[in-house]
């Protein structure tokens, strides 16, 4: 009989793997191929009966039995007649009983099948399942022979087909709920949980399958962020289950609609035409229902909610992305030119033509093609590994007056330092360029208050009284005489309209849009604004990739210092320490955007902390001296790290605080390899900017280029444990600005090291290593946080931007002086892969440098064992089981080995 089982369930296995996927479908064929195993289990079963004489003892039974469980009466007689008609071959007799037997099997089980289906048993039908065999095995009371065998076979016939029957039936139905558990998961990875549709990830897959001639149609629901800014987000999410339940009720069932992320949904098409497409969108828009929470205070004042959306059909050979953009560009449009409309894609390029709302004849659209060229241009500057010159932002600023509806004219002031630079006028004469602005007539030419100044609100000034008013303002904070170049070349008389327009980083004005308008003070409305704040947008991106090129700008034109005069020339004019003590609180002032700044320097005669440069506001104070132990600079000295003050005023602690004012301060210590002191540099701005975390890590690295300088006569290691130091100092900042855990520099750096000498590296190749681990990613700071910093999924755009970053960081670390060739190495090729695969050069193999092969394994594995917003962090074991995965495909095979022998010996846990 252990033969006999073993067939059963290898047999009822082969027949589980015919369920392919959940729900099962009703295809003749495969039902057909089922009956047909499950009849030649039969005959298999039968023929390696176990006999008792002239009687048999087997499982034949059972497949039939599941067969009429499932099929019914005439499938399960088909079943069983392969069986019977070589057992009436082989025996007329037994054949005839072997009918009957068969018969009652397949008879009973139809009886039972209203209650049992045999791949979803319940315990509460188990004790049905024995029924029915109840005939199999009665045949021996017809033979005198028999008879005496009925009492021990025919229990234990019954029960062993009955277990039988249930270890069949418990394969298929775990073969079943494996399918149908798949079927779920699947479902819910692709099906948005708010909305119930198809999620962007189905949407992706969807689009490459979308036969040429149908449609794509995105669309996004008007002014959403006001909703949920007004009335909450639980408001904002019946929105977009509104809008979902819209898309399925009045789309035909073969329409596939998505949510492809926050208020944007999409559809696929097929429906013969563009016309018809183009019908089914209008009256897609035309159901959107109220929001049924108040009315919204649309611009239209319609009170309900609107979508608005962009149609494209996809041309032969056309790519999906290039699908997506036509329609993309479609949906900006129909934004752009009224919202509550559909824009049908042109088929030549990204120039549709015309736009309808729901009951609406067709439109002409509102040229706004510039918008786009601006966008490019945006995007094409971020990519480029320079700093921005005045060109980039005259023609940016060209675009903005442009494409901003009213516009006529403008200008664009840049901040540099403490101050504004006039650098692109369009409209005006040249007498404007390169002027300099100070921070307060900004505020004054805004009009606004700074608190709204700061937070970037648009301000439009809508008559020429209003202009000049702040004209006026502005003017008696200029220096003298440049009230004339502004007079001469700013023509203040034919000013109609201005629209002012602050561009904020981190809470600071680092720009301001101006657009002028000559022919009417009315020139200026809503889609005026909404396009200027794109155009800020703009510009505070790239603005943010023009602060890293600064700041390190500043850092090495610093670091150009690298010898001070000795102590008995201290009248040599260029590079004396006087000289240099200016310079560092200028170039800290600029980098840090202060108002003031102090070099006290340590005078170990004296044991006193003494001024030697001021700069600002401090200046009134007079020279400094400070007494061992007196103020906060000395606690910075003490304990060798930042101390920030929110409020100086509030803090008794701080030197001649009550002389202060409301400020916030920066106190870097300044200390030699030996941690012996040099000084303090101090730094100070209004309190409504107190200092940030990332300020404290500029100040880091602007201290390990001030403290190689001041210590004169430092031996040739400790300069270069200074410089690894500022290394080190710069990767930590830029965990700042990425989604790296505290401490993830420190870590790659320690295990890069332990991984080299275990590899045999020497000490100058080690050192190569500990440079590139600690400016790893430096490249970063040439992505926009925008991209950085993004939560959800990257578009291939956004992929591409990061990983040039790899290239920017390799550009970056040529600029730093001292920093090892091999270092390079590592900055540029840690993203590569042993099958070739990894970024920027695809490299494969060997041809990856090998610093950058040992380095890969411990920023991954680092990496694996941190938690990140995005993502729980792994054990260190499970961790190790994904490099060993990696092994060969991602991976150096031999330091991949190499760094597990080390793991298990626990030096790299």
């Amino acid at each position: 009989m252990l033969l006999n089982f073993s067939l059963l369930i290898a047999s009822a296995y082969l027949v589980s793997l015919l369920y392919r996927q959940w729900p099962v479908r009703r295809r003749w064929w495969e039902h057909g191929l089922r009956v047909a195993l499950a009849a030649a289990a039969t005959v298999l079963l039968q023929e390696n009966a176990v006999l008792y004489g002239a009687f048999r003892l087997d499982l034949h039974a059972v497949p039939v039995a599941l067969v009429a469980l499932r099929y019914g009466l005439s499938t399960g007689l088909l079943s069983l007649l392969p069986a019977v008609a070589i057992h009436l071959l082989e025996d007329r007799t037994g054949g005839l009983v072997s009918l009957l037997s068969g018969l009652s099997v397949v008879g009973l089980a139809t009886l039972l099948r209203p209650w049992v289906q045999p791949a979803l048993l319940s315990w509460r039908q188990v004790g049905l399942v024995p029924v029915p065999f109840l005939g199999v095995g009665l045949d021996l009371l017809l033979t005198p022979g028999g008879r005496a065998l009925v009492w021990p076979l025919y229990p234990a016939e019954l029960a062993l087909n009955a277990l039988g029957l249930l270890v069949a039936a418990g394969i298929l139905g775990s073969r079943l709920r494996l399918l149908h558990l798949t079927h779920v998961l699947e479902t819910q990875a692709l099906t948005d949980p708010l909305t119930g549709l198809s999620n962007r990830r189905a949407f992706d897959d969807a689009l490459t399958t979308l036969d040429p001639g149908n449609q794509l149609v995105l669309l996004d629901i008007d002014h959403f962020k006001r909703v949920n800014d007004t009335y909450g987000h639980l408001v904002g999410d019946r929105a977009l289950d509104q809008v979902a339940r819209v898309l399925r009720e009045a789309t035909p069932a073969h329409v596939r609609a998505y949510r492809i992320g926050g208020e944007e949904f999409a559809l696929l098409l097929d429906l013969g035409s563009e016309a018809r497409a183009l019908a089914l969108v209008e009256a897609v828009l035309g159901r959107v229902p109220p929001l049924g929470h108040g009315a919204l205070e649309e611009p239209e004042g319609s009170g309900r909610l609107t979508l608005s959306a962009g149609l494209a059909t996809r041309l032969a050979g056309e790519a999906p992305s290039e699908l997506f953009r036509r329609a993309d560009e479609a949906l900006y449009l129909a934004k752009m030119n009224g919202r509550n409309r559909v824009v049908v894609a042109g088929r030549a390029g990204p120039d549709p033509a015309t736009a309808q709302g729901p009951g609406q004849s067709a439109e002409a659209l509102r040229p706004r093609h510039g918008l786009w060229s601006s966008l490019r241009t945006t995007v094409d500057l971020l990519s480029q590994r320079r700093a921005l010159t005045d060109a980039d932002w005259q023609r940016l600023l060209e675009l903005a007056v442009e494409n901003v509806e009213g516009a006529e004219a403008g200008s664009l002031n840049i901040r540099e330092g403490r101050a504004f630079r006039l650098c692109a006028a369009v409209g005006y004469g040249p007498e404007l360029l390169n002027l300099r602005l100070n921070e307060p007539s900004q505020l004054l030419w805004y009009g606004g208050s700074e608190a709204q100044w700061r937070s970037g609100e648009p301000r439009v000034s809508r008559s020429n009284a209003a202009v000049q008013r702040v004209w006026a303002d502005a003017d008696r904070l200029h220096p003298e005489g440049q009230e004339t170049s502004f007079v001469r070349g700013g023509r203040p008389d034919d000013l109609q309209a201005n629209l002012c327009v602050p561009v904020v980083l981190g809470g600071e004005v680092v720009a301001h849009l101006n657009l002028d308008a000559f022919a009417t003070p009315d020139a200026f409305g809503d889609a005026s604004l909404e396009t200027a704040i794109l155009f800020a947008q703009q510009l505070a991106a790239l603005l943010h990739l023009q602060e890293r090129w600064r700041e390190l700008d500043l850092l090495a034109q610093l670091h150009s210092q690298r010898r001070l005069p000795a102590p008995d020339q201290p009248d040599r004019p260029a590079g004396s320490p006087e000289n240099f003590a200016e310079r560092l609180t200028d170039t800290a002032m600029d980098l840090l955007r202060a108002s003031e700044a102090t070099l006290l320097r340590y005078d170990a005669e004296a044991g006193r902390l003494e001024s030697v440069a001021t700069q600002g506001r401090l200046a009134v104070l007079g020279p400094v001296s400070l007494d061992t132990g007196q103020g906060l600079s000395w606690e910075a000295l003490r304990t060798g790290e930042v101390i920030r003050v929110p409020n100086t005023s509030l803090d008794p602690r701080v030197h001649r605080h009550d002389l202060m004012g409301e400020s916030a301060m920066l106190l870097v210590p300044l200390q030699t390899a030996r941690r012996q002191p040099l000084g303090v540099l101090v730094l100070a701005r209004t309190a409504r900017r107190p200092f940030l975390p990332d300020d404290e890590h500029l100040a880091l690295m602007l201290a390990g280029v001030a403290e190689r300088l001041l210590e004169r006569t430092a031996h040739t290691s400790e300069l270069r444990a200074m410089l690894e130091a500022a290394l080190s100092t710069l990767g930590v900042a830029l965990e700042t600005r990425d989604l790296e855990t505290q401490g993830h520099t420190g870590r790659v750096v320690r295990a890069a090291q332990i991984l080299g000498r275990a590899a045999g590296l020497g000490e100058e190749r080690l050192t190569a290593l500990r440079h590139g681990s600690a400016l790893h990613d430096i490249g970063k700071l040439g992505v926009p946080d925008a991209v950085l910093l993004k939560p959800g999924r990257l578009t291939s755009e956004e992929r591409r931007i990061v990983e040039r970053h790899t290239v920017l960081g390799d550009d970056l670390a040529r600029r730093i002086p001292f920093l090892h060739p091999e270092a390079h190495e590592v900055i540029r090729s840690h993203h590569e892969r042993w099958d070739g695969r990894g970024y920027p050069d695809g490299l494969a193999g060997e041809a990856i440098p090998e610093l950058a092969r040992l380095f890969a394994l411990c920023d991954v594995y680092d990496a694996l064992v941190s938690a990140r917003p995005y993502k729980a962090a792994m054990t260190p074991s499970e961790a190790l089981a994904t490099l060993l995965r990696g092994r060969g495909t991602h991976f150096d095979p031999a330091l991949t080995d190499l760094f597990a022998q080390l793991w298990e010996a626990g030096e790299l846990r």
